[in-house]
């Protein structure tokens, strides 16, 4: 990740208007903030209202997700809202079952979707996604 002022300001922004702590900033289909473990009630705010005033100020979707030192937890809040049967960690892998639409949205058009899930998913953990 590039720190550009544009990318410090969001931050900043997120950051003052929530409290809660960023722990990194993605660009991927909009704004993808991951926050610190145990941040995401502060992130999202009561309704929502934290990321509403956000996304109004930024006139950006964002999507916040809680880092987990689990790699399955981590997964799950990542790929949220799509729900998915079944994950097995392998060595070096990991394994998600999916009914064919939910495989579709998390694989995306020439597997862009599945090759951002994975930029950020090798960030934190040396395992690769795979869809089953």
């Amino acid at each position: 990740m590039i720190l550009d002022n544009d990318l410090i300001q969001k931050i900043n922004l997120f950051e003052k208007l929530t409290h809660a702590r960023v722990k990194d900033f993605f660009n991927f289909n909009g704004p993808l903030i991951i926050v610190n473990f145990g941040d995401i009630g502060k992130a999202v705010g009561k309704g929502g209202v934290n990321i509403k005033k956000f996304s109004n100020m930024t006139n950006e979707k964002v999507k916040v997700v809680e880092y987990n030192h689990n790699s399955v937890t981590f997964l799950k809040n990542l790929i949220m809202p799509l729900k998915v049967d079944n994950i097995e960690e392998g060595d070096g892998f990991i394994n998600v079952s999916a009914d064919t639409k939910t495989k579709g949205l998390l694989i995306g058009r020439n597997q862009k979707n599945l090759e951002g899930y994975n930029k950020i998913f090798k960030k934190y953990f040396d395992k690769e996604i795979k869809v089953k």
